[in-house]
């Protein structure tokens, strides 16, 4: 099977890796670039290394859509495609940036299946009028839809009316081992830093918080553009803004007590697909996804918007270390045994032989 994507590269390696441990002879396609990890050269390919393991072979097409030479390679990258004979198609949702890696897939209507992550555009994000309008039209001539949740199902169905089934599988999780409590109470705010993701609605938050807990600290870390805010001059807040390399990633969360997730919109999460492999609570807003995301008891839930409850809950984490490992085991228990990369697979693979012939 072909897995092809341009962004969600993370997601594509891993699912590529776990299908590959199933018994699936799976090719990933991708472009040849790492925007999705800080433009650091060569990172892309490293992680998707690590992640696939030895038996997937990597396909890339060169970075730049208006390259002549990616263009002229198709006809012999999509050649090699075909040798997979009768070969599952699989799409992410950001491959309508790049028609090139539809092509060389050959995705064809109603025979392939396409994975939307975020049924509804961020707000604040914007994408061109031909990304757009390939996506809707992915959409609507898709064979078979992945979902990560019954909310995105349903936003999905309102504003774009599919024709395919939808099968919801959950966002891959890979569970280790997880660390110590951290001594001193902690917050973690961590990704892409956006105005829907509520940043400042946590600051607004931490007054309440340092009242009552003044000890506790606050981490954010994540590229983007942060208002300016009062708590920002706080010597218990640390900001660590720019691209934080994977490597990073492991120690930023057990450094942590809870994660905050204050988000105005959402879809589903990766930072709390995180937040679960590595046993830490979560408090989140309860907008899209998010509910559904720690409905296995792995984290709070508060009216988003509001720096009150958001502080209240937070601190019923932050002051309870039975109750923030309580929560922390629960969601990885519940990743382990319900959205590890290996379930997602075989789910994944149940489906297609169940909708795509």
């Amino acid at each position: 099977m072909i897995l092809a994507c341009d962004y969600h590269l993370r997601y594509d390696a891993r699912l590529a890796g776990a299908m590959s441990r199933a018994g699936a002879d799976v090719t990933l396609l991708t472009r040849d670039h790492d925007g999705e990890f800080g433009g650091v050269p060569g990172a892309a390919r490293s992680f998707v290394t690590e992640a696939v393991g030895p038996d997937v072979e990597l396909l890339t097409v060169a970075s730049r859509v208006r390259s002549a030479g990616g263009w002229a390679r198709l006809p012999a990258l999509r050649r090699r495609l075909r040798q997979s004979g009768g070969a599952v198609v699989h799409v992410q949702e950001s491959i309508g940036n790049d028609p090139r890696l539809l092509i060389a897939a050959g995705a064809r209507p109603g025979r392939f299946a396409l994975t939307v992550h975020d049924p509804v555009r961020h707000p604040g994000d914007s994408d061109s009028r031909w990304t757009f309008l390939t996506n809707r039209a992915l959409v609507k001539t898709a064979g078979l839809i992945f979902t990560h949740g019954d909310a995105l199902r349903d936003e999905l169905i309102e504003i774009a009316h599919p024709r395919a089934p939808i099968v919801i599988v959950p966002h891959g999780i890979a569970v280790g081992a997880s660390a110590p409590l951290p001594e001193t109470p902690s917050i973690l705010f961590f990704g892409r830093i956006s105005h829907y993701k509520g940043l400042d609605i946590l600051l607004d938050a931490m007054a309440a918080i340092w009242q009552a807990q003044p000890q506790a600290r606050l981490t954010i870390a994540g590229d983007g553009e942060i208002e300016p805010h009062p708590a920002l001059a706080d010597p218990r807040l640390t900001l660590r803004q720019g691209h934080l390399p994977d490597s990073e990633v492991p120690g930023l969360i057990e450094a942590a007590t809870v994660l905050a997730l204050p988000y105005r919109q959402a879809s589903q999460s990766g930072v709390g697909s995180l937040a679960k492999a590595h046993a830490r609570a979560m408090v989140v807003s309860e907008v899209g996804g998010l509910p559904e995301l720690v409905s296995d008891g792995s984290g709070l839930v508060v009216a988003p918007e509001d720096p009150g409850s958001l502080a209240e809950a937070l601190l019923s984490v932050l002051g309870d270390g039975d109750l923030a490992r309580r929560l922390g085991a629960t969601g990885a228990a519940s990743a382990a045994r319900e959205s590890s990369w290996d379930v997602v697979a075989e789910r994944t693979l149940a489906a297609y032989r169940e909708h795509l012939r």
